[in-house]
């Protein structure tokens, strides 16, 4: 079979001295063919990160270069995130370590502690149990994520399911409403502007790394004029219409992020590193897109996609967010998670094809 790579990210590597690697995530490198990867041994918990160059695999373990805290960190518990050079995160007892790269924890936990103040009394946020210039320890929040929920049929039906779902349209409404009425203004450096033109940049980057790394392969040539094409008629439809008010966001948001208990109403927000203000279709769309690719990856049954989708797009009704502006948003996160989902296997370069 054909492929629109050279090469494309393989589900298994070895690195130099024969250890097997299983790859679970990948993003794309600066060299067409080159990639950064997040890896793990067979039958180990922990998370390391690595490097494809050349076809070559190469781990990054925890003396990363670029997080000079992590090893000291890690001894403290599992490593269930690590990024070459840019983050990891250490689960420990009853606490999340996040490493940064030096000095990069001071916004971070600025950012934190302004969303915890809004969403507080709505929402439970982790608080902050200490910090350092490169490192910030959370308090563990109890819970199963929605994306776990959403998985769980031996303890969770669906009604339960759905009363999860009202529960938080309610709360992220109330929070959104705060946030409006307060004027949302804040730090301007914890908490950045994210408007359409935003958006467009980041959409546009994630398809420049698609057609970087397609180019030259005669395969790829309809998919890298169809991927343009589209690129441009999304950018358009999002600096086109008019934009709704601004709010906070938490420029992140999908059902990993929320946690909920099934024996009491509340429900847990986690990580506010790209905390911004943005229109309110900024979240509610990435949320319900990644939805759909749950959905799409066989974690949601077509009920349970139904009753979720359903309250994002009561949500979005309740705060008056535009059809337009939606739709717009929805359509850059959908190609932007197809362009970064064509990095990860199992799903390979044709990502673009099947999630567009």
């Amino acid at each position: 079979m054909s492929t629109l790579w050279h090469p494309p990210v393989p589900g298994r590597v070895t690195d130099a001295a024969g250890n097997p690697w299983l790859i679970r995530r990948a993003w794309p490198g600066t060299e067409a063919g080159d990639y950064i990867v997040e890896v793990q041994q067979p039958g180990s918990a922990d998370v390391a990160a690595g490097r494809i160059e050349r076809g070559l695999f190469e781990p990054v373990l925890l003396n990363d270069p670029g997080l000079p805290s992590l090893a000291r960190q890690a001894a403290r518990g599992t490593t269930v995130v690590h990024r070459a050079h840019k983050r990891a995160v250490i689960r420990a007892a009853g606490q999340y370590i996040k490493v940064f790269r030096p000095g990069r924890a001071t916004h971070a936990a600025l950012r934190h502690g302004l969303a915890a103040d809004l969403i507080s009394g709505i929402f439970d946020a982790p608080a902050i149990l200490d910090t350092a210039p490169d490192t910030i320890v959370f308090s563990a929040l109890p819970g199963q994520s929605f994306f776990d929920l959403g998985q769980n049929h031996a303890e969770v039906t669906d009604a339960v399911f759905a009363h999860h779902w009202s529960r938080w349209s309610r709360k992220w409404a109330a929070t959104v409403s705060r946030s409006a009425g307060s004027g949302c203004s804040g730090n301007p450096d914890a908490q950045p502007t994210h408007t359409a033109s935003t958006e467009a940049e980041v959409l546009l980057r994630w398809v420049g790394h698609w057609l970087h790394h397609s180019a030259g392969v005669p395969e790829a040539a309809a998919t890298r004029s169809a991927l343009a094409w589209r690129a441009r008629a999304v950018t358009d439809e999002l600096l086109r219409t008019p934009a709704d008010p601004l709010v906070w966001a938490h420029g992140d948001l999908h059902d990993k992020q929320l946690l909920g208990t099934c024996d009491e109403p509340r429900i847990g927000l986690l990580d506010f590193d790209g905390a911004c203000v943005a229109e309110a279709a900024l979240d509610l769309a990435n949320l319900d897109v990644h939805l759909a690719l749950r959905h799409r990856q066989g974690k949601l049954t077509g009920r349970r996609y139904a009753i979720a989708h359903h309250h994002v797009l009561a949500t979005a009704n309740h705060l008056r967010v535009s059809p337009q502006r939606f739709a717009a948003y929805s359509a850059s996160t959908r190609l932007r998670l197809a362009c970064l989902y064509s990095f990860r296997p199992p799903w390979g370069p044709r990502a673009v094809s099947y999630l567009t």
